[in-house]
């Protein structure tokens, strides 16, 4: 059976495309010739939406209703195919078993106003929410799987991928190649309890699952450096202009531990506008690799983390739920380090950086 990758890769688009454009959003602006070749090879492949596909599948028996919450913007899912593709893991799963995703709310809607949380027989989380929502989510709902996030483990299923463990083997590359000097561009978090930590409560609003990794290897192989470490928003816009901040301060390091391939692709466009050459003059690793990554130039390298596998395994959580089990769990999918042309070793003291 045909998949969106496989349309996307016959019309000559991207999986965002293909996919705004088998569901007739509106506000894409593609020219009408794209919008064709999409629809053309989704009939060659007879390739049909998650949507239809429930529809013809079983179409007498009875379907389990459940509700997805997206932490992101639909701009942001577009933007990011990480989200996309959980989601799709999530519609893919659902469809194979007869279940159906009947009402998609996004973060910064009226989320409990809008969706009768108590109608669903189960509900998917995909990202970071308040921890508000959180409490109200349990209140109103105990069969919620969270993906991409696990706050309070004792109550929730939740699937992550190994960050931990991907950080860790992205910075022995960089170590490996010579690189002390490493810096950090992330993202900020939603706080879902305040760590008792004093240590940690002074980076309660930095995204940990990559930041704590980085900090405790730079801490072990050499001295932690705040001017290095640099946070925004979650996108390619912001990834260009932290960089292009980094780079005004005439003290860039040696290399770059970036937290998304998106905030990595703006901030390579940064360094190319400003004349510095990747990996010649900064090194560059990242996170997700999502399908553009290997066509980068450099191409990225990444720790692929499998998104779509992820969205599945939610599911398959949430069967359980239905089928007794009581005891929450947590599912952590192992991460897979793309090494490509993004990383070289560090330039010597006798040939400095120029910035």
């Amino acid at each position: 059976m045909a998949s969106l990758k496989d349309v996307a890769r016959e019309a000559e688009v991207s999986i965002a495309t293909a996919s705004r454009v088998l569901n007739n959003d509106l506000t894409l602006s593609a020219a009408t010739s794209t919008k064709e070749r999409v629809i053309q090879a989704a009939k060659k492949l007879n390739y049909l939406p998650a949507a239809k596909k429930r529809k013809k599948n079983n179409p007498g028996q009875p379907k389990q209703e459940l509700g997805l919450i997206m932490f992101c913007s639909k701009d942001q899912e577009y933007e990011d195919e990480y989200f996309m593709s959980i989601r799709r893991g999530i519609e893919t799963a659902c469809n194979q078993f007869n279940m159906t995703i009947s009402a998609i709310v996004r973060q910064g809607e009226d989320l409990i106003e809008n969706a009768n949380l108590n109608s669903f027989d189960g509900l998917f989380v995909v990202g970071n929410i308040s921890p508000d929502l959180v409490s109200e989510l349990y209140a109103k709902n105990d069969r919620v799987i969270f993906i991409d996030e696990s706050p309070e483990t004792e109550k929730f299923d939740s699937v992550t991928s190994n960050f931990f463990k991907a950080t860790n083997q992205l910075m022995e590359h960089l170590f490996s190649h010579g690189h002390k000097q490493i810096g950090y561009i992330g993202g900020h978090e939603i706080i879902h309890t305040p760590s008792a930590d004093p240590d940690l409560q002074e980076i309660d609003n930095i995204e940990k699952l990559r930041f704590l990794p980085y900090k405790n290897f730079i801490n072990r192989h050499g001295s932690f450096n705040e001017d290095h470490i640099y946070l925004g928003e979650w996108s390619t816009e912001a990834g260009y202009n932290i960089m292009k901040q980094a780079i005004e301060k005439k003290t860039l390091p040696s290399a770059f531990m970036i937290a998304s391939d998106p905030l990595a692709i703006g901030a390579i466009r940064a360094l190319h506008e400003a004349g510095l050459r990747v990996p010649e003059d900064l090194s560059i690793v990242s996170f997700n690799d999502i399908e553009i990554a290997k066509y980068m130039n450099p191409p990225l390298t990444t720790a692929k983390v499998y998104a779509e596998e992820m969205g599945k395994t939610a599911v398959k959580l949430l069967i359980e739920r239905f089928e007794g089990r009581q005891v929450p769990a947590k599912v952590i999918h192992p991460c897979h380090i793309q090494i490509r042309e993004s990383c070289t070793s560090v330039k010597s003291p006798s040939d400095p950086m120029s910035v």
